[in-house]
């Protein structure tokens, strides 16, 4: 995802295990926590919607509701299929980074900004989520527990310097200034949350959009982060690339939910065999998984069937289908499956409905 959502360039290689444990000796559990919301009840299955940034779907009502029901082949639906959405975007439309990048520049208070005047619009992405969900909830009943949503929360890099947020300058490059701007930058969401007030949608967290290798520094002040998400009686959720030293850590750092990208999809050299190693770690860290694929699957013969070993791992774990997932699908893969007519894609289809509405995980259904 993020800047892998633009390029997903050469695999990442496992980290060794110094960095984790070095990381573990000087970093300490968390003893306690302001507000940390309650778990869902049921796992949740989340879809990644990418909204903000450059050239990205405009994700009409009609797309949306093709993100989270399961269609027929009338295009009429049949049921939830997701009942959480997760807004992201790994780079403004001014071209700089939302997430830590080594060549680009990074996003300054003006993309935080944009980015938010557009998922908040009155006709913005989330206005247009909350009217899909009032009218699937029509035909399929609400969706139990209620439909949540996330808003990522930028990397505020150092590089960036002076950034204006919330009416007051904060200077990325100090530690507190990095702090003040994440809590402006949340304080500005809610209150934009609270002026639309939707009618369909909850927001239940926030997301740490960064999902690159974590450092000693860096993870010091995610934990700050953590606990200012907390105070604002919101979850923190992560969805970490696959060897990312700081997944070992991911429940210290001050995260209650994430999700580990398996990162096999974009890769056609990654054999199989990635699947047990990352599902055992998963399992071992009480992890959820990231379902992975994107358009290629339809144009690229390497990559046409690389979304079937993922719905046969998640078919043989039911353990791992108990647990919440993680939707990435390419900002727009699963629109053209889902109304797809082609018979071997419905077929997928079909599977990968089946995959994760399956009864002995749980599902969205009321």
């Amino acid at each position: 995802m993020q800047l892998a959502a633009l390029a997903r360039s050469a695999p990442l290689r496992l980290a060794t295990s110094l960095p984790a444990l070095v990381l573990g000796m000087v970093f300490p559990p968390i003893l306690s926590r302001h507000q940390v919301p309650k778990p869902p009840a049921s796992p949740s299955r989340w879809i990644l919607v990418y909204a903000g940034g450059r050239g990205r779907p405009q994700y009409s009502v009609g797309d949306l509701i093709h993100l989270i029901a399961a269609v027929d082949t009338l295009d009429r639906p049949e049921g939830w299929l997701c009942d959480a959405a997760l807004f992201l975007e790994p780079q403004a439309v001014s071209g700089r980074y939302y997430v830590r990048s080594v060549a680009g520049q990074p996003a300054d208070g003006n993309d935080w900004n944009v980015y938010l005047d557009s998922i908040f619009a009155p006709t913005g992405a989330i206005e247009r989520l909350d009217s899909a969900v009032g009218l699937l909830s029509k035909p399929l009943g609400s969706v139990r527990g209620g439909f949540q949503i996330a808003v990522m929360i930028p990397y505020p890099d150092p590089k960036a310097g002076l950034v204006r947020l919330g009416g007051a300058d904060h200077d990325l490059s100090r530690p507190d200034g990095r702090i003040a701007a994440v809590r402006a930058y949340l304080d500005d969401v809610l209150r934009r949350y609270r002026e639309r007030a939707y009618r369909n949608v909850t927001l239940t967290a926030f997301y740490w959009v960064n999902e690159g290798l974590v450092d000693l520094p860096d993870t010091a002040w995610i934990n700050k982060i953590a606990v200012e998400v907390h105070r604002r009686d919101r979850r923190f959720l992560w969805i970490p690339a696959y060897g990312n030293q700081g997944v070992p850590l991911w429940h210290k750092m001050g995260f209650d939910d994430a999700w580990l990208q398996p990162n096999f999809f974009f890769h056609p050299e990654v054999p199989q065999t990635r699947f047990d190693s990352a599902l055992a770690t998963a399992r071992t860290l009480g992890m959820g998984i990231e379902l992975e694929f994107d358009r290629r699957m339809f144009q690229a013969t390497p990559f046409t069937d690389r979304l079937l070993p993922y719905l046969a791992a998640l078919e043989a774990a039911p353990d791992m289908r108990a647990r919440s997932i993680a939707i990435y699908e390419g900002a727009g893969a699963l629109l053209q499956l889902a109304r797809s007519r082609d018979e071997w894609h419905r077929a997928l289809y079909h599977r990968l409905v089946q995959t994760l509405t399956a009864t002995d995980a749980g599902s969205p259904r009321q």
